[in-house]
């Protein structure tokens, strides 16, 4: 297996609202070492899942500094981007390898159970997984942008251009492609995180976005992107169905990447609480913070009190 590991220090402290209290690397049982962060020490614990290896973990700079004031707060970088290792394996990105990620990291920050909380697809169906798989390390879940696939049909822009044909140059949508990543990964990123950004006034997180990917490679993105899913629609809800801890979903109605209908589906199938944010796009966390931070408060609340 290759694999590649970062080679510049990475996240200027100088900026940041919460530094960790606790910095590590977690070698996952493939020996794919993962970066990871704690900040506070009150239960129950929040693990953060990084959208990897698209973005690392500072995705969630917005929700780090208030959540830790209450308790125990976990991000990593995921395999592919960050202070992590970057294998080139498409094997490296599939569901066994991530649980080790995940399990790795609970263990060296000495958590036996965590509120996970993700957004989109490299985030939230992981953690859908593995809720299924070893339900007694999750306490609850909160998702933004319910990027389960097959739920429901794709936004048609997504699928229209192959990730291996030359694009045609008159739609940006068609930058989502190998060639394209491998001749001028840059233009990818700046594209898509420029349409994820639905809202007005989102020139700073798209800047933010576009760094944070600029931080990986486009080789393990490859590599992610040549997963193939063994799944059909009615396997994927059956992956879905035991999930038995509890979950709040959150999506944006202007969603341009995962497509509402995907939020209420998986609403349907495990019981979950939706909130739909009307006019918000894919990036709420970042785009919406306040609002993201006042939802997970509550929510782990309510577990508090079960």
């Amino acid at each position: 297996m290759t694999v590649a590991r970062a080679t510049r220090p990475l996240y200027d402290d100088g900026g940041r609202a919460r530094l960790p209290d606790r910095s590590g690397f977690a070698t996952s049982p493939d020996g794919v070492r993962i970066a990871f962060d704690v900040y506070g020490s009150g239960n129950p614990a929040i693990l953060f899942m990084p959208s990897a290896p698209i973005i690392h973990s500072r995705q969630w700079k917005g929700q780090v500094p208030y959540l830790s004031l209450h308790h125990r707060v976990i991000t990593f970088d995921g395999r592919g981007n960050g202070r992590s290792d970057r294998p080139t394996d498409p094997a490296s990105y599939t569901r066994d390898p991530i649980f080790g990620d995940i399990e790795s990291v609970l263990d060296a920050a000495e958590t036996e159970r965590a509120v996970f909380v993700g957004l989109c697809g490299d985030a939230v169906w992981p953690t859908v997984q593995f809720a299924a798989a070893k339900p007694d390390r999750v306490l609850g879940i909160v998702i933004f942008a319910v990027g389960v696939p097959l739920l429901s049909a794709p936004h048609p822009w997504r699928v229209q251009y192959s990730f291996e044909d030359d694009p045609p140059a008159n739609d940006a949508w068609a930058l989502i492609n190998r060639g394209v990543y491998q001749r001028d990964y840059a233009a990818f990123a700046n594209f898509f995180f420029g349409a994820l950004a639905t809202e007005s006034h989102s020139t700073k997180l798209v800047e933010d976005m576009v760094g944070w990917a600029l931080d990986g490679t486009p080789e393990a993105m490859i590599a992610d992107a040549d997963v193939k899913l063994a799944l059909d629609r009615e396997g994927v809800e059956a992956v879905c169905a035991p999930v038995r801890s509890p979950i709040l979903i959150v999506h944006g109605t202007d969603d341009v990447c995962q497509p509402p209908s995907r939020a209420r589906r998986l609403a349907e199938i495990t019981g979950a609480r939706l909130v739909e944010v009307e006019g918000a796009g894919h990036l709420i966390p970042g785009r919406h913070p306040v609002l993201a931070n006042l939802l997970i408060r509550d929510f782990v609340r309510s577990l508090e009190a079960l």
